[in-house]
Order: C-alpha cells, then structure tokens, then sequence
C-alpha cells in the first residue's frame, strides 16, 4: 500500500471536487446481489442501498480489493443514483487526512469510478468506506453525498458514514433538537416531508451523542444512541451502517438487513472488511441482526453490542415507591459493580446477572439489607460488551434494570 505524495493528494482534492456526488452499497465476495434477495430483509425501497468498509493496519490484499470495489458496478441498473469512496490517507508530514470522491453517474458509467478506486487502494492509511446508492438521502443541493464525512466538535475524533435503509426523518429532527441549528444547519419548513435527508440527520444524530458525552467512549455513545433510536422509532425500520474513524477502528450495525465481515491476517494486523450483502458466503461471516460490530486491527474477533431488548420476556421497571430501589453505574466498563441498595426496612435480597437471552449468569446468596442507603459490590465476571439484566429480588418484591457493559 503506498502514500500519496502532496502532488497526488492534490489531483485527489481536484478530481473529488469535480467528481460532487454519492450513494448506498452493499457488497459480495467479488460481487453484489440485491438485498431483497435475502429473505426476512427489505425490499429495494428507498435508501436501500450498498455500502463497503475496510480496515487496514498495513499491507492488503489488494487484488481481492480490487475485485470488491469494482464489483459494485454490477449493482449500478438497480443503484443509479451514484456512488462515493471516502478514505483516511497519510500527508508527507505524517498526519491522516480524509479524501473524498462522489459520482453523481451510474458507476458502471462513471469512467471516474474505476480511478477512483484505484486511487482509494493506493492511498489508503487505515480505514475506507464504499457506497451505492438508488437513491438521494442528502441535505438540500448536495446530491448523493455519502461518505459522509463528519468531525466531533468536543474531542479528537472524525469519521466516514454510509447507510442503508429509511430512517423517520421527523424523529430525527425531534432527537437533534438545536444540534444542526447551533453547530451544522438547520431543517425546516417543506424539508421535513422529504423522506430523502435521514442518512444525513442520522449521521449528525450519531456525532450529538459522541458530542454531547465526551467522558464516554465512541462505542459507548453509539449504543446508547442506537439504544434511544430503538426506543423511539421501534424496530420496523432499518438503521444499518458504517463508519470508519481515523483511530484504528471500523463500527458497522446489523438492523433488519444483513451484514457479513470477513478477515486477513497481515504482519501488522488483521484486515477487516464489511460488506451489507455479500454474493458468497465464502470467507464471510454473517452477522446478527440487532448488533453493532466493533472491528480493530489488532484483536481476531469483533465486539458485538445488541442495540435492542432480545425479547427473552424480563421486563424493565423502575418502581419509586418500592420498598427497594436499585441503583448503580450505566453503562458499565468494570468489575466489581458498585451496586446502591436504597430499602426502607430490614431485609434479606437476591441479586440475579441475566445475558440478553434470559439465561442467569450468576446469583448471589441471601444479602442482608438496612433501612435507608446500603452499598454492595457485585462481582460480575469478566462480561463482553453488551446489554444485561440485574434482577434483585426480597420475597415478593422486585426490580428489574437493565446494564449496558462497554469495553473500551
């Protein structure tokens, strides 16, 4: 993999800046198939389209690389709408920067497609992201923008987003609130019935969650925003995504569609790349519906977060006027877990650790409790990350809270 001189960097600003445009993909094993092919997925309705990212901590593969990218075009008759590569790529002086190429052209008729790609392989510097799109999801006179590119504006943190699917766009404008108002700019009036701007607000939706919770990780921040996103808009819709950063990591979500990675090994690291529909299953692992993946050049394996209540039948309840009251740390990234017992009599309690399909993971004895405040420390294993469920019990009392476990 080699690194542009600031002479190819340049021609690489020019020919994006001519090149204005983007979309939605979804890639294969060196080819593409329709989503709706898949059973139990959404038709190719609008925003159904294909994205491709990649992470690299070295050298690659790059003739399967090659093979991948160009493979999009054979999805162009059913994405029309354009196309976009958005990467992170090294100056001379050794900072990352992100480049940018959009087609507003079908990519199969896009003589700029196949340079493009070229130019995204050879310049490459950690993480990539590819897109196709059937259709316009981009704020008013900015056709087919994905990759969107996108800087925090309270940490030392960017990113490259393309999604697939149709998001509510009133729900996301009620969510922003003066978020794209006070720091990108703002919706209104007939923009708000135009179904075809919710991959541009889903993206700021993301970057006011990592704003607005700069002591939290970038992983935590978007569970917890995919978290409220389900608890808003429900689970009918599809909220699938990639995102790249500069910072060695790739996040990719699986809902109500499909999504397969794969991975290589390199002297440096492993190589990832995810793909929204894959052709083959070879070399590819389908994900689970309902998870963000988290990808990293130097673990084997992804971490994999559920974004939704798996259904396993616990309910959620926060009784104030029990006569016990649970409370502790949320989300959670140690062990033991501080847990605040607040009860208004002598009483003995169970605590109970549930995984997100219901099964206990562990329990305690009998615990004696005092009226008023009372602290214990609940040893909880060494857990992934993930959504859990303490359950504490005293005779016919109950409460039930749910624990988001985030490793950083």
């Amino acid at each position: 993999m080699k690194y542009s001189s600031f002479t190819g960097l340049m021609m690489i600003m020019i020919l994006a800046a001519v090149n204005a445009s983007a979309q939605e993909p979804g890639l294969k094993n060196g080819c593409i198939i329709n989503a709706g092919n898949n059973p139990g997925t959404l038709s190719d309705s609008a925003h159904n389209c294909r994205f491709w990212g990649m992470l690299a901590a070295g050298n690659f593969n790059d003739s399967t690389k090659t093979i991948h990218l160009e493979s999009l075009k054979q999805l162009a008759p059913s994405n029309p709408n354009g196309w976009g590569f958005g990467f992170f790529t090294k100056t001379l002086r050794g900072n990352l920067i992100p480049v940018l190429y959009r087609g507003m052209w079908r990519a199969d008729q896009d003589f700029l497609f196949d340079s493009s790609a070229r130019i995204m392989l050879d310049n490459l510097s950690g993480c990539g992201v590819a897109h196709i799109r059937n259709s316009s999801s981009g704020y008013v006179n900015i056709p087919n923008p994905h990759p969107f590119y996108t800087k925090s504006l309270t940490r030392d943190f960017s990113m490259l987003f393309a999604h697939n699917g149709t998001l509510n766009k009133p729900t996301l404008i009620s969510l922003l609130g003066t978020y794209t108002n006070t720091n990108h700019y703002s919706y209104g009036g007939d923009d708000i019935n135009d179904p075809n701007h919710d991959s541009d607000l889903y993206r700021l939706y993301l970057m006011k969650w990592i704003d607005e919770h700069p002591a939290n990780g970038i992983t935590t921040c978007l569970a917890n925003a995919l978290t409220t996103l389900t608890t808003e808009m429900g689970t009918g819709l599809s909220y699938n995504f990639v995102m790249a950063s500069m910072c060695d990591t790739l996040w990719a979500l699986c809902y109500n569609s499909s999504l397969s990675y794969r991975r290589e090994n390199e002297g440096l690291g492993y190589v990832w790349e995810v793909a929204s529909q894959p052709l083959s299953e070879t070399d590819w692992i389908r994900a689970t519906n309902y998870y963000l993946y988290v990808f990293t050049s130097n673990k084997a394996t992804p971490d994999s977060i559920p974004v939704k209540d798996m259904g396993f039948g616990l309910t959620e309840n926060d009784d104030k006027n029990s006569p016990l009251i649970l409370n502790f740390p949320n989300p959670a990234s140690w062990n033991p877990l501080n847990l605040e017992i607040e009860a208004k009599e002598n009483q003995l309690v169970t605590i109970q650790l549930y995984g997100s399909q219901g099964q206990i993971l562990t329990k305690t004895s009998k615990i004696p409790v005092n009226p008023g405040l009372n602290h214990f420390a609940f040893n909880v294993g060494d857990l992934k990350a993930g959504i859990y469920y303490i359950k504490m019990e005293a005779g016919k009392n109950s409460q039930t809270k749910k624990l988001i476990v985030v490793n950083f």
